[in-house]
């Protein structure tokens, strides 16, 4: 959180709360039968949005609003007490402020929580959605697992004294990159979470449908989620 808003701000259980709830409340309105689609792809969320009758990103909103006015305020106050001494905070919410030149004296602060929520939106929901797709596909793909394992198990040998990898190391992911990029085409951004998530779930864990059979996607508007069928998790023998 507070690489968005501040160590200041992630304090206060309002903004954990949003940033914990907003991608899950937001969801619903995905998941909204498409029933307008045939005019227009997402005309009746558009509608309900637009009109008032139902938008879950208000209150998150309106919580940042207060948290971002509180920020910017004491940012305008230290800027100018210090001036070239003053230490730059490294959020994103600063890096908003410079790339737009924003005007301290008519700041849009529904603008600036905007930007933040679809950054939470996009981060969070894309990485989450990847991820359990990707899962999926490979417990209902059980042959290709093996041969991810081997790769993993040799990627795995540059990992330092805490078994943490460097982020170069996802270069040498080819196998397993070219299974996430065709299982969740379009998740350009989140593929190197993915990477790193599947990684550490094929060196732990062997996986499979409890069906023994490939689980298809459900739809929810224009969204590709999970199947609901059950998949077996077992840990790999040492």
């Amino acid at each position: 959180i507070f690489l968005l808003v501040n160590i200041e701000e992630s304090k206060y259980d309002e903004v954990v709360t949003t940033f914990a709830e907003f991608t899950s409340d937001l969801s619903t309105l995905i998941k909204i039968p498409p029933f307008l689609n045939f005019f227009y792809p997402g005309l009746l969320n558009r509608i309900l949005v637009s009109s008032g009758l139902y938008n879950p990103a208000i209150k998150h909103r309106n919580i940042l609003i207060k948290h971002i006015k509180n920020q910017v305020c004491k940012r305008l106050k230290g800027k100018a007490k210090y001036g070239d001494s003053w230490k730059r905070p490294d959020d994103l919410l600063q890096d908003i402020i410079e790339q737009e030149n924003i005007d301290f004296n008519n700041v849009n602060y529904p603008s600036l929580a905007d930007k933040m929520l679809l950054f939470l939106f996009a981060s969070i929901h894309t990485t989450s959605n990847g991820c359990a797709n990707a899962l999926m596909d490979l417990a209902s793909h059980p042959q290709y697992i093996q041969e991810l394992y081997e790769e993993q198990l040799e990627v795995h040998k540059e990992a330092d004294e805490n078994g943490v990898l460097q982020f170069e190391a996802l270069d040498n992911m080819k196998k397993l990159d070219s299974f996430i990029r065709e299982s969740c085409p379009g998740r350009h951004f989140a593929i190197n979470e993915i990477k790193f998530f599947m990684h550490n779930i094929i060196l732990k864990y062997n996986i499979y449908t409890e069906s023994n059979k490939i689980e298809g996607r459900k739809m929810y508007g224009p969204t590709a989620y999970p199947s609901s069928g059950v998949i077996i998790i077992e840990k790999r023998r040492a």
